[in-house]
C-alpha cells in the first residue's frame, strides 16, 4: 500500500519472515494480507467494526476542503451523525409517508414493524462509533432505524437523494435493511431490487444481471455492499499477483524490483487515452463484465490494447467514489483499495476532453454531466491518497514497457497517421503509386531500352498471352 508523501521520500515496509504477531490480531491480520492477495473479505471472526466518519486525511489538503459538501447530506439525514440538523428537517416528514407506504405494501401494523426492527436493534446500535448514539434510549433508537430504513425502499427511485443515502456518515446498518427487505420482497426478490439499482447506478440500465448482490457476504451497510458490488464487476485490475505478498519482499538488485522502492519513480502516472492512442495503445470495451476481465492490458506484436468496464458517470457519482474511497481509509477495514487504484488509473488516464471523448466512442463512459470538461474536472478533483501498490505499479509498467519499444512505436505511428482513416489510407496509396510511376519515368528517361529489346519484350509478351499449358496426362 501507499500513502501520499513529499516527493523526496523513499518508503519500504518489510515484515520479516520470523516476526511475532500478537495472536489477538492474527486473525485480522490474515484478512488483511489475504485483500492484498485479492481474496474476499470472509469475516469468518467476530471484529468491532463500525460505521465511521469521514478520515480526517480527505478533509486537511486544498482538494479534501473543496469536497467537504460531497461527505454531508444534502436533502436527508439518515442515523444519528447527522440526525435533527435544521437545514434536513423537511425529509422528516417524509419519512412518515415513507413509513406509510411501507406499511401498506407488506400488510402489517407500526407496531409490529417496530417489534421486528427492535430485534436487531442492540446489533445495529453497536454499528456506530462508541457514544455517538447515547444521547437515544431504545425506544427513539429503534424508531429512527425504522423510520430511516423504510425511507430507504422509498428512495430508491428518486435521483435527487439516491446520493444522500451511500454516504459514509448517513448509513443505516444493513442487519436493519436485511429485515425490512425480507418483510417487503420474499423469496430473494429484495436481491433483485438491490441488482436492479446498482446497475443503474453502473450502466444507467434499470437491469436484473446474473451476478449475486449479497450472497454469503454480511456487509456492514448499504455502501460497503455497494462497493463490493462494483468491485465485483470488473472495477479491478485483472493482473496476477505475487505468489508473495509485496509488503514482505527482501530488497533485489535487479532493475524492476529496485524500482519498487523508489517512492518516485513507482507513483508517477502513465500517458492519457489520447497519448496512448499516439503509441498504438487502443481502447476495447468490456462488454460482458461477468468475465471480471476489469483494467486488462495486452501488448500485441504491433499496438497494444486497454480494456477498461464500461460506467455511468452522473452528477451523484463523485459522491459515491469519494464515499467509497473515504470507507476504505476508515480502520478496521481489510480490503486492498480497489476502488482507490481504479480511480487512480482514470486520473490519470482522463486529463483533457479528447479523452473523454475517446471514452464515449469507445462505449466505456456514459455521462450526464453535459460537456466532456465537467468530467475531466470530476476525476481531476478526487483524490485518491492511498493505492494498491502492486496493482498500479504492474500497470503502469506493462504499458510503459510497451511504449518503450521503438518499432511498436514506428508502426504505431505508421497507423495513427497514414491509416487513422480511410480517406488517409486511399491518400498514401495514390501518392505511392505516384511516386514509383515518376521513379519508374525517371529511371527510363536516363537509361531507356535498346531499340531491339524492345522487339523482344513485345514477342515476349505475345508468347505469354498465347501460351497454353501441356495437357494433363490421363
Amino acid at each position: 500500500m501507499e500513502m501520499e508523501m513529499t516527493e523526496t521520500e523513499d518508503v519500504m515496509v518489510e515484515i520479516p519472515d520470523n516476526q511475532l504477531i500478537n495472536s489477538n490480531n492474527t486473525d485480522v491480520i490474515g484478512e488483511w494480507v489475504g485483500c492484498i492477495r485479492g481474496k474476499e473479505t470472509t469475516r469468518d471472526y467476530k471484529r468491532q467494526c463500525h460505521i465511521q466518519k469521514v478520515p480526517p486525511l480527505l478533509l486537511e489538503s486544498e482538494k479534501g476542503r473543496r469536497n467537504r459538501e460531497y461527505y454531508k447530506p444534502a436533502v436527508v439525514s439518515l442515523g444519528p451523525y447527522h440526525y435533527k440538523q435544521t437545514r434536513l428537517a423537511e425529509a422528516e416528514e417524509y419519512k412518515l409517508i415513507t413509513l406509510e407506504e411501507y406499511r401498506l405494501s407488506t400488510g402489517e401494523t407500526i407496531s409490529s414493524l417496530y417489534d421486528k426492527v427492535s430485534e436487531v436493534v442492540h446489533d445495529a446500535r453497536k454499528c456506530y462509533i462508541e457514544g455517538s448514539t447515547d444521547a437515544y434510549n431504545d425506544e427513539e433508537f429503534n424508531l429512527m432505524m425504522l423510520r430511516d430504513g423504510c425511507f430507504y425502499f422509498g428512495a430508491l427511485g428518486f435521483a435527487n437523494v439516491a446520493r444522500d443515502i451511500f454516504l459514509l456518515e448517513n448509513q443505516i446498518p444493513f442487519v436493519v435493511l436485511e429485515v425490512l427487505l425480507k418483510l417487503k420482497f420474499p423469496d430473494d426478490k429484495g436481491e433483485d431490487i438491490l441488482n436492479g439499482f446498482f446497475n443503474y447506478l453502473n450502466y444507467g440500465e434499470v437491469v436484473i444481471r446474473d451476478e449475486k448482490v449479497l450472497g454469503n457476504k454480511q456487509p456492514l451497510h448499504l455502501l460497503e455492499l455497494y462497493r463490493s458490488y462494483f468491485i465485483s464487476l470488473s472495477a479491478s485490475l485483472a493482473l496476477g499477483l505475487p505468489k508473495t505478498s509485496i509488503m514482505g519482499r527482501r530488497r533485489s538488485k535487479d532493475k524492476d524490483a529496485a524500482e519498487d522502492y523508489n517512492y518516485i519513480k513507482r507513483n508517477r502516472s502513465f500517458a492519457s487515452v489520447t497519448e496512448l492512442k499516439a503509441k498504438g495503445i487502443f481502447l476495447k470495451c468490456a462488454h460482458d463484465e461477468s468475465k471480471n476481465e476489469g483494467i486488462k492490458f495486452d501488448s500485441r506484436f504491433c499496438y497494444g490494447e486497454l480494456v477498461l468496464v464500461r460506467r455511468v458517470v452522473s452528477p451523484n457519482t463523485k459522491a459515491i467514489y469519494l464515499n467509497m474511497i473515504a470507507y476504505e481509509m476508515c480502520p478496521l477495514n481489510p480490503n486492498d483499495f480497489r476502488i482507490s487504484t481504479y480511480l487512480r488509473v482514470m486520473k490519470s488516464l482522463v486529463i483533457q476532453r479528447d479523452d473523454v471523448k475517446e471514452l464515449r466512442n469507445n462505449g466505456i463512459l456514459i455521462h450526464s454531466l453535459g460537456r466532456d470538461e465537467d468530467v475531466v474536472k470530476m476525476y481531476d478533483e478526487i483524490e485518491a491518497p492511498a493505492v494498491n501498490l502492486y496493482m498500479f505499479h504492474q500497470l503502469r509498467r506493462k504499458i510503459e514497457t510497451h511504449c518503450n519499444s521503438m518499432y511498436k512505436t514506428w508502426v504505431a505511428e505508421l497507423i495513427t497517421v497514414y491509416f487513422s482513416s480511410p480517406w488517409k489510407t486511399v491518400a498514401l496509396l495514390v501518392a505511392t503509386a505516384i511516386l514509383f510511376t515518376s521513379f519508374l519515368q525517371t529511371y527510363f528517361t536516363i537509361r531507356p531500352f535498346p531499340d531491339d529489346s524492345n522487339e523482344n519484350i513485345v514477342k515476349l509478351l505475345r508468347q505469354c498471352i498465347h501460351f497454353k499449358p501441356p495437357p494433363t496426362p490421363a
